[in-house]
């Protein structure tokens, strides 16, 4: 905590926004002057297509466009009401007055996730309806109700959990904050844990390539998370949070305007867990008892067409897991207990800036900039690893228009100056990454009936020279409903052998790299793919409530990658560059609907197929589900007084990891078996004063459904067959959970 209020004096980083947005709040104007936020407000350019809705906060942001500067605002029983914007930079707050209508009644109903029908790239923003389905303590729990991700334990002890996205592990995926690189370097294993979930107002979900304006690690999509705008944040908000484990987590954000232009919020987040439980009775703790501390204060100003956000937070966390004398009955003193301890500690700072050029239409440039410094120290057992990770980031961004806005490019620069070393037992591993890019994206739209958004960059890397970027995207509306859209790209990254398998070193596997290019870090080649794929989304009413169905389908193409191989001997993990194919393809079927009103209705299906080739040959990936298939249900009563959401999950059957050579009695199956996967939570929602209050109940895993004997070899945990890594399953049981959220606008 010594340095967490250092970050509240931050005013000298400049920060990010770099699109050309018109952004306002709009709300109701009463018969006393009184204002009320109004959602769902139809907010579009006169004389065009290009529309927006006004969110739950009331607020909107429309992409400038030069075909028009008025825009038309309109919500049934409103007056609608239309605006020259003579100022694009500058946030506007609308105030609409009700009709002269007998009795008006504003209803306006989110399952949580929107999708863009308007955008070339298929992005799902899940908001925060979204957030309040489940407990969302952190960002990794916030997917549990996602069809489109998986959430795994990572092993049966650490109580880490790991995401998978169209078939292959979360490193794969480019998670970003605030548009700016977020999971990478040592934070690729826990880092999910490190973004509490009130601090999160929405998330940007896209599968396949992503824009090159982001950079090119991305193979199967982009995560982005948008924290609390100091701008339009609840003036307080705090969240409490307990579970039947002892798990509590504590919650305060606080906003204010410092001045008009100004605005500043504080995030502030504990946890504890502080009691070691064995549920499945393995002798080892199921969840790691800990705390963590995390604190971000952020500043956001704002005049004319400037704009600016700086910012920096502060976070520490412990963890202790393993054997407690408590848990073992008739524990020997003779006998040492396998421990494991898991210390973070991160310091970042962040700024971005934009500017619109106000007689330029679709003109803009920006500038993001963040510093990070992670410092991990880790053991599992007699495995220890510590790691040091210090990283700048650079990206200039100029946006501008050919003529008119339906022909729009983005340019820039970047730089990324990326420091790791680490030490794994007694070995030592050391690089110093230093990457310069430059990029070009062009967007072209016809009509609104095609979108064509094509980019390419180049880099120049210390250790892999030039190599190029390029990514295509491509929409075609047959109708405003039905939306076909194609995306390929290539990506490139270098692997985190260490802090992405991390979940390996709870286990007396024998580590051995196959370092046969000794000028690349590890001794190894970056990881290489191409990743293209087909979206098919079809809008339609049934019973005069929309629908819609949505089709995915997906390939990622390895032509390098650095296989992690835990199936040529259960003792040993051997990591080495592929040498074959390597792909892994994905479908993926939704449909949502609203068949009463006020119940929302989602449903869907997923089909994986990963393969690799290791050693002993082409083999499916292990511990991925080819089948996987989800409902959800959501139902809010007519005052929004209860909401109440339930979630059924079916995990199809995962291929396990090879262990023929085991000893009898260690050995375990070639698959594991299929299960379901329950949870449900009920929300209680009023007002107390001037202050919003949710109380909130709910459970995960009702069946209490849980893994037999995950560890291998648990009863020898220093013996040469020990292994921790072979969970498929929940290892936990059912969890009953329980909190508050105070929230005053």
């Amino acid at each position: 905590m010594k340095r967490h209020w250092f970050f509240i004096a931050v005013h000298i980083l400049l920060i990010f926004n770099i699109s050309a947005q018109v952004r306002g709040k709009v709300a109701e104007l009463g018969p006393k002057g009184d204002t009320t936020v109004l959602t769902g407000v139809l907010v579009n350019w006169l004389g065009t297509q290009i529309a927006v809705y006004t969110d739950g906060n009331g607020d909107f942001s429309i992409p400038l466009n030069g075909k028009s500067n008025r825009l038309l605002l309109s919500v049934p029983g409103y007056s609608n009401d239309t605006l020259e914007v003579k100022e694009p930079g500058k946030f506007m707050f609308v105030k609409l007055r009700g009709a002269q209508l007998d009795e008006v009644e504003i209803v306006y109903l989110t399952g949580g996730t929107e999708i863009s029908y308007l955008n070339p790239i298929k992005t799902e923003v899940l908001n925060e309806r979204y957030l309040m389905k489940a407990a969302c303590c952190n960002l990794s729990e916030s997917f549990e109700t996602n069809p489109s991700i998986d959430v795994n334990f990572a092993d049966a002890i650490s109580g880490t959990r790991q995401i998978q996205m169209l078939g292959l592990s979360g490193q794969y995926a480019q998670i970003t904050k605030e548009n700016m690189p977020y999971l990478r370097g040592l934070a690729g294993n826990y880092g999910l844990t490190f973004i509490p979930g009130t601090w999160i107002q929405s998330i940007q979900l896209s599968k396949g390539a992503g824009s090159v304006v982001n950079g090119y690690e991305s193979f199967t999509g982009q995560i982005n998370t948008e924290l609390r705008d100091p701008e339009n944040s609840d003036k307080v908000l705090f969240n409490a949070y307990g579970n039947q484990s002892g798990r509590n987590e504590y919650n305060l954000n606080a906003s204010r305007k410092l001045t008009s232009n100004l605005a500043t919020a504080i995030l502030a987040h504990t946890s504890y867990n502080p009691l070691a439980q064995d549920h499945n009775h393995d002798h080892f703790a199921d969840i790691p008892k800990g705390n963590q501390y995390n604190v971000m204060n952020k500043y956001a100003f704002r005049k004319s067409a400037f704009e600016a956000q700086v910012g920096g937070g502060d976070m520490e966390e412990k963890r202790d897991g393993g054997q407690f004398k408590a848990l073992l009955h008739g524990y020997n003193d003779s006998v040492p207990l396998y421990k494991t301890g898991i210390y973070n500690r991160k310091w970042e700072l962040y700024g971005k800036t934009g500017f619109v050029f106000r007689k330029k239409p679709g003109t803009s440039t920006g500038l993001q900039l963040s510093y990070l410094d992670h410092d991990q120290t880790n053991f599992y057992g007699n495995n220890k690893y510590q790691g040091r990770q210090k990283t700048f980031y650079s990206n200039y961004i100029f946006q501008g228009i050919i003529g008119t806005t339906d022909h729009m490019y983005k340019t820039g620069l970047s730089y990324m100056d990326d420091e790791v070393a680490e030490s794994f037992n007694t070995n030592n591993y050391y690089r110093h990454e230093r990457v310069a890019g430059v990029f070009l994206e062009y967007a072209r739209n016809y009509k609104d009936k095609l979108n064509l958004v094509a980019g390419i960059r180049g880099d120049y890397h210390n250790y892999y020279g030039l190599f190029f970027t390029p990514r295509l995207h491509l929409r075609y509306a047959f109708t405003s409903g039905s939306i076909l859209r194609f995306s390929g790209g290539r990506a490139l990254r270098t692997a985190n052998i260490f802090s992405d398998n991390s979940f390996l070193m709870v286990s007396s596997r024998v580590w051995s790299v196959d370092t046969s290019h000794h000028a690349m870090p590890y001794g190894l080649k970056p990881e290489t793919a191409w990743n293209y794929g087909v979206n098919f989304t079809q809008k339609f009413k049934i019973n005069y409530r929309d629908a819609y169905v949505t089709l995915d389908i997906y390939r990622t193409d390895f032509s390098s990658q650095v296989v992690v191989d835990v199936d040529h001997n259960p003792q040993q993990v051997l990591i080495y560059n592929l040498k074959g194919p390597s792909f892994s393809n994905t479908a993926q079927f939704e449909f949502n609907m609203e068949p009463r009103k006020r119940l929302l209705v989602k449903t869907a299906y997923r089909y994986v197929d990963t393969r690799v080739s290791f050693r002993q040959g082409l083999l499916q990936k292990s511990m991925v589900s080819t089948h996987r298939a989800f409902i959800n249900l959501a139902y809010q009563t007519k005052a929004n007084h209860w909401q109440f959401d339930f979630t059924t999950q079916y995990n199809g059957r995962k291929r396990l990891p090879q262990t023929v050579l085991n000893p009898d009695g260690l050995k375990r199956p070639a698959w594991s078996p299929d299960y379901f996967n329950l949870q449900g939570q009920i929300t209680y929602l009023t007002k107390i004063g001037g202050w919003d209050f949710n109380l909130y109940a709910g459970f995960e895993n009702l069946l209490d459904y849980k893994q037999y004997n995950p560890i291998v070899s648990g009863t020898q945990a220093f013996g040469p067959y020990f292994d921790a890594s072979m969970v498929w399953g929940p290892v936990y049981g059912r969890m009953v959970y329980a909190g508050i959220r105070l929230k005053l606008k």
